[in-house]
């Protein structure tokens, strides 16, 4: 019977767990991936909304210039 296997039960039993090793390896790996899209994501939309204040606030620049000088010549 020995002859007839080759020793392949061993190997099996070795190739098995190495399947097994490599599949959780691969589920991390999965996960981190995740994890990253996730904090990217995050960082994204936190980017457009600073943006976003940053134009506000920028746009409100030249607004208050001509409210001030319109003040300051009495057209208002």
């Amino acid at each position: 019977m020995d002859e007839e296997h080759n020793g392949w039960d061993e190997w099996q039993r070795h190739v098995l767990s190495e399947l097994k090793r490599l599949n959780g390896c691969w589920e991390q790996q999965t996960e981190k991936t995740t994890q990253l899209l996730v904090g990217i994501t995050e960082l994204k939309a936190q980017f457009k909304i600073k943006s976003g204040i940053w134009g506000a606030l920028g746009g409100m620049v030249p607004i208050l210039v001509a409210f001030v000088i319109f003040l300051i010549t009495g057209v208002i």
